[in-house]
């Protein structure tokens, strides 16, 4: 009966299919004892297997130069790829190596030449070829192509169902194949980017299907796979099978190493525009720094634009989970291939302010990738006008004296404020500053930015004067200094004297510790003093009986000043209407 033969049958081209098939019929020819001709159909099966496996090295070459190509273009990106290649490559010709020398033997065996052979590396049946590889000596020169019984006992021995152990044996060929089909199953490496790549689910399937050795059927009965191919097989039958083996190495092979290399460029984006990017750190250049940028080469793809998406809210700085662009609408999108982002900060408050984004574009492979992203921050703030009045930089002891300072293009946060001598500066919540003069008479405020890239500036300093508050005006029953005259009824209205600021912007406290008045009558000065304020009783009395034409002297009035200091104003002269 026909052994019912396995050929590993992965990927196969029509080529091997056809030849696949007259090994089948020759085999089953074979068993109905139709020798001459069917053997040298054999013949001629080996030697088309032979052209094809030619067929295979010279397509594993070049995909191996190919690889070397894009490794010498690129070093680091294609290492890991190129390394992969490598080891499927030893492996792979390290089992082919193993096969022929096999085959070699296994001629040997059935000639009759084994020893002499075996002391002679086998180099009667082991050479090369007119291109330099390694190959068996043809099937066609082998007289014995018949020869069964010492092929058999050499490659399985006298027990089909217990096949002989050894390096040499048809059970090792099984064995190094399926080890080989495993080896490369667990194919995981990491790319450039730390990308973990395993095989493709399809050639994981091409590995199963190719190096798949169970058990047969024969005669209606289960055999191993070293009896079905090896015992009882003819030599002409198994030359044929066993440079199948290799083919289907070799192919595999080129499949990996093809996958390998298209792997390289799988994530490689296409562009069809270039244009020169400058993104400054600042616009705002303080003179005396430097202008600093990014320079870059920007590439997009005109046919395939992305999505541009950002938040209508500003960033909290905690929420970090990618933006919902789902109700949001994509940013227009401008002939030179950059979105075009407006914010309006009407309304908005001021201070540091920046956005989440998210890009959508589709990838290499067809998937659209979100590609996450923060606007740089940016400060919001009033307009402003500098005027510097350098004839009024005056700071008056005893009053908190507000200052505002400020670095256009640097936030207020960034500055970093002193001031000079015993003089006192504080940061209010708003962000202004308070000066407590000290007794000095100049102040000198120092201002250093920390600048946009980390850099330090101290600006110029900004000189003051230290005066003391200027003397209040001092006012009885509404009148001043300036004023002559009193009426008798605005007199006896008085409550007493106070003090105040004229034309002084501060808001200045002002306290009247005492004052005098003096009235002229009959030629005689009768005075009369308060320590405080308000008229004491007897000043009451002393106004009480004034008349028209008598004059009031209001004198020595002291005032308590903010800056602790206590003055004596001008006195006042008033006349009785």
């Amino acid at each position: 009966m026909a052994k019912n033969k396995h050929m590993a049958g992965g990927k196969e081209t029509p080529r091997q299919k056809m030849i696949g098939m007259m090994y089948l019929v020759l085999t089953a020819l074979l068993a109905l004892n139709i020798s001459k001709e069917v053997l040298n159909g054999f013949v001629k099966v080996e030697n088309s297997l032979l052209t094809t496996q030619g067929t295979l090295s010279a397509k594993v070459n070049e995909t191996n130069t190919e690889l070397e190509v894009k490794y010498a273009q690129n070093q680091e990106k294609v290492k890991p790829f190129r390394d992969q290649a490598t080891k499927v490559n030893k492996s792979s010709d390290d089992l082919i190596a193993y096969i022929m020398e096999l085959k070699a033997r296994a001629m040997a065996s059935s000639t009759g030449d084994y020893k002499e052979q075996e002391a002679t590396n086998f180099d009667g049946f082991l050479g090369k070829d007119e291109n330099g590889r390694d190959t068996v000596l043809n099937l066609a020169y082998i007289a014995q192509k018949d020869e069964y019984m010492a092929l058999t006992e050499f490659m399985v021995g006298g027990a089909p169902n217990a096949p002989k152990e050894g390096e040499w044996t048809a059970l090792q060929l099984r064995q190094s194949m399926e080890s080989y089909r495993d080896e490369l199953k667990a194919i995981s490496f990491k790319d450039n980017q730390g990308v973990t790549r395993t095989l493709p689910p399809n050639l994981l399937e091409q590995l199963d299907e190719t190096f798949l050795f169970g058990t047969e059927m024969e005669d209606g009965k289960e055999v191993l796979w070293e009896a079905a191919n090896f015992y009882d097989v003819p030599l002409a039958a198994v030359m044929p099978l066993m440079t199948k083996m290799t083919l289907d190495i070799q192919d595999i092979q080129e499949d990996i190493l093809s996958w390998l290399l298209g792997s390289v460029d799988a994530k490689s984006y296409k562009f069809t525009n270039l244009l020169p990017l400058v993104v400054p750190e600042s616009n705002y250049i303080l003179r005396g720094d430097s202008f600093r940028a990014n320079v870059l080469l920007a590439a997009f793809d005109g046919t395939n634009p992305p999505e541009f998406y950002v938040d209508a809210q500003k960033f909290n700085g905690r929420d970090s989970s990618m933006l919902d662009f789902a109700s949001i609408e994509s940013l227009p999108i401008g002939t030179d291939g950059l979105g075009k982002l407006r914010i309006s900060t009407k309304g908005m408050a001021l201070g540091d302010v920046n956005y989440k984004g998210l890009i959508r574009f589709q990838g290499p492979d067809g998937n659209i990738e979100p590609y996450p992203f923060y606007t740089p921050s940016f400060t919001v703030a009033e307009p402003a006008l500098v005027v510097s009045p350098t004839k009024m930089n005056v700071f008056y002891r005893g009053l908190p004296n507000p200052v505002e300072v400020s670095v256009p293009g640097v936030a207020g946060d960034a500055l970093e404020v002193r001031i000079s001598g015993d003089n006192k500066i504080k940061k209010q919540p708003d962000g202004s500053y308070v000066v407590d003069p000290g007794k000095v008479t100049e102040a000198k405020i120092t201002v250093t930015a920390t600048m946009p890239d980390g850099s330090k500036k101290t600006l110029p300093a900004r000189d003051f004067r230290v005066k003391r508050i200027p003397d209040p005006v001092p006012s009885f029953a509404g009148k001043t200094p300036s004023d002559r005259l009193i009426s008798k009824n605005t007199l006896l209205g008085a409550p007493g004297v106070s003090a105040k600021m004229e034309n002084f912007d501060f808001d200045v406290k002002v306290t009247v510790k005492s004052f005098s008045i003096s009235v002229s009558r009959d030629g005689t000065l009768v005075e009369k003093k308060s320590n405080s304020n308000r008229l004491s009783s007897d000043m009451s009395e002393l106004l009480k009986r004034v008349g028209r034409g008598n004059v009031i002297y209001i004198e020595d009035i002291v005032v308590s000043m903010p800056d602790g200091t206590e003055r004596q104003l001008a006195p006042m002269k008033l006349k009785v209407s």
